[in-house]
């Protein structure tokens, strides 16, 4: 698989005249053409190096988005194309590869991009442009954290899907240590909540409060989309937008009783037709209105409810729901109660639905709270938890025993 990768990254064609966060100037990079990757290795390249990483992991980020999003409570497929139905169904298997190759892919390029800039930059200590690959690899590496069944590096022998997230930690460790010399708040605060995100699914709940309590409200670090071509276009938006392949109907944030359809965060319609399959009621998402609109990687309000997880699992039921309605204040929707440690799960998880919905976050926490809450108790019976190795990863990677 590293070999393929490196030989698809060879020519590196970069269509991107548009900012991709505000970071300032430096990540601002006109198409330069075909690139041969022998002149990646000069330092005036570095914008280009990093830009082609930061590429290939949002393009993960949108797939996960889209796949584990049907795969989840998020979602629903009512489709025509067994590749979207099939994840929908609850069935991950290695022959249905939407996310498996795209996310190694990020890791890896995102990774090189570390490894590349580190020899090239003469300033690599202080480099913004160093920083930001430490960021992306530490983000591509959670994405998978999230959503894959093992981790496999470079044809290795497959270890704990979790050891992705220690990977990122690393990653992001890195990104803080050199965005604080470069004076790049803005990497820096990314990682502190890519870090925070971690360390909350591995049980470092103490370091995930604190890393969550730097993050202000109103932080938001996305995954950009673009009308420009269709690998830039925001899937989840191709889906139901411009196709009728997914649906809210049948998922909680379809029932009354789970969500107001007034709730600012969960946008939907009832477009009174059927899906593409014809069996489902076409409810249409409206979160993402348009195919550039970005998907969120980390925000403000996820930190304060990694704060209100920490609380709940230190017993603090009164503090866990001060933070939780402290989001739906901001949002503009009516506080909830629990006086129970039941209640407070089940309002904790909504909760995190609600601000995660279609962020490509929902799988996991599915599985993180199946025993705690009844919602994704109920949910996840019967039905995979994990996208397991791409049949092509088993087959070429003679290291890896699966399953």
């Amino acid at each position: 698989m590293k070999k393929l990768i490196k030989e698809n990254n060879r020519l590196l064609t970069i269509a991107l005249s548009f900012l991709i966060y505000s970071c300032g100037d430096i990540f601002e990079v006109i198409n330069p053409g075909p690139i041969i990757d022998s002149a990646l290795d000069e330092e005036a390249s570095g914008k280009t190096v990093l830009i082609g990483a930061i590429s290939d992991v949002e393009v993960s980020a949108n797939l996960f988005a889209l796949y584990a999003g049907v795969a989840s409570t998020d979602m629903a497929a009512d489709a025509t194309r067994p590749w979207v139905q099939i994840p929908s169904d609850g069935d991950l298997n290695s022959l249905n590869d939407q996310v498996w190759a795209p996310g190694h892919l990020g890791r890896w390029s995102s990774e090189a991009a570390v490894a590349r800039l580190q020899a090239t930059q003469s300033n690599a200590s202080s480099s913004a442009l160093v920083a930001g690959a430490y960021l992306h690899a530490g983000y591509a590496n959670r994405l998978l954290a999230d959503n894959v069944c093992v981790m496999v590096i470079d044809g290795g022998s497959g270890s704990q899907a979790d050891g992705h997230y220690t990977r990122a930690i690393e990653h992001f460790n890195n990104a803080i240590t050199i965005a604080k010399a470069s004076g790049d708040q803005t990497i820096e605060k990314a990682a502190i909540a890519g870090r925070a995100q971690c360390n909350l699914i591995l049980g470092n709940y103490s370091k995930a409060a604190e890393d969550a309590a730097l993050i202000s409200d109103d932080f938001l670090f996305v995954a950009n989309r673009s009308s420009n071509s269709g690998r830039e276009n925001n899937l989840t938006w191709s889906e139901s937008h411009d196709q009728k392949q997914i649906t809210i109907y049948g998922r909680p944030m379809a029932d009354p009783a789970y969500v107001d359809y007034a709730d600012p965060r969960t946008p939907m319609e009832d477009v009174g037709i059927l899906a593409a399959s014809g069996t489902k009621p076409f409810l249409r998402q409206k979160k993402y209105p348009l195919n550039s609109s970005n998907i969120p990687l980390a925000k403000g309000s996820e930190m304060r409810l990694i704060e209100a997880e920490v609380m709940l699992r230190d017993g603090n039921i009164a503090g866990c729901m001060e933070k939780i309605n402290s989001v739906r204040t901001a949002a503009g929707v009516a506080n909830k109660t629990a006086t129970t440690t039941s209640e407070a799960w089940l309002a904790l998880d909504q909760e995190r639905h609600l601000v995660l919905w279609l962020e490509g976050r929902r799988l996991k926490d599915n599985v993180r709270f199946n025993g705690l809450s009844s919602l994704s108790t109920d949910f996840m019976e019967g039905r995979d938890v994990c996208f397991p190795p791409s049949l092509a990863e088993i087959a070429a990677n003679k290291n890896l025993n699966w399953p």
